[in-house]
């Protein structure tokens, strides 16, 4: 039987270890968030990533325009919180018009299928023109921005999967809408240990 432990070392830092003298370590040198040394600035980045972009309350939103109106000489601290509250809002307005989709979709084809029959044109038209900007979206982040695209890519991919269960005969490319956002593992332990 293998028992296993945790152990600090100084010059590795926190290990794991067995019984069976194996050790591995930990990923405690991948950063997956910005390193902001502001701490107003810090809970405003904290506090939208860890909201839900369908809607942003009104004081998480004032919190975020005090942030970014004060001044610091966290310059990139800023411009992260910025960028991350751009998305914020673009995620919110997004996922608006995609709730409005399926409604339209929905009113169509009935809440259960039960005018179940080919979408019309304008409907077919808007679910590729939908896909056709998740995907650039998505694409115009850069690798240094991964933590962002992964939560945009779990908000609105949510609603992009709702898309995808009411509607049959959609392209193949819809396969490629992940449900929480985990086709981007970049900077993960799974990563790291490839």
């Amino acid at each position: 039987m293998c028992s296993f432990s945790i152990m600090q070392t100084p010059e590795r830092g926190s290990t794991f270890t067995a019984s069976l003298g194996s050790r591995r370590s930990f990923s405690d040198d991948v950063s997956h968030l910005p390193t902001i040394s502001d701490p107003d600035v810090q809970k405003a980045f904290k506090e939208l990533m860890a909201l839900n972009w369908d809607e942003i309350p009104s004081g998480v939103q004032d919190d975020v325009k005090k942030a970014l109106s004060k001044n610091t000489e966290d310059k990139t601290g800023k411009e992260v919180l910025e960028n991350v509250f751009r998305a914020a809002i673009a995620v919110e307005e997004f996922s608006g018009m995609l709730i409005q989709l399926r409604m339209g979709i929905d009113d169509t084809l009935g809440l259960s299928g039960e005018n179940s029959r080919p979408l019309p044109g304008e409907l077919k038209d808007a679910l590729r023109v939908v896909y056709q900007r998740y995907t650039a979206y998505l694409d115009s982040f850069s690798p240094s921005e991964t933590y962002l695209r992964k939560k945009v890519e779990t908000e609105l991919g949510t609603r992009m999967i709702h898309l995808k269960m009411r509607c049959g005969g959609l392209n193949s490319e819809w396969g490629k809408v992940t449900v929480i956002g985990t086709s981007g593992l970049s900077g993960s332990y799974i990563e790291q240990r490839a």
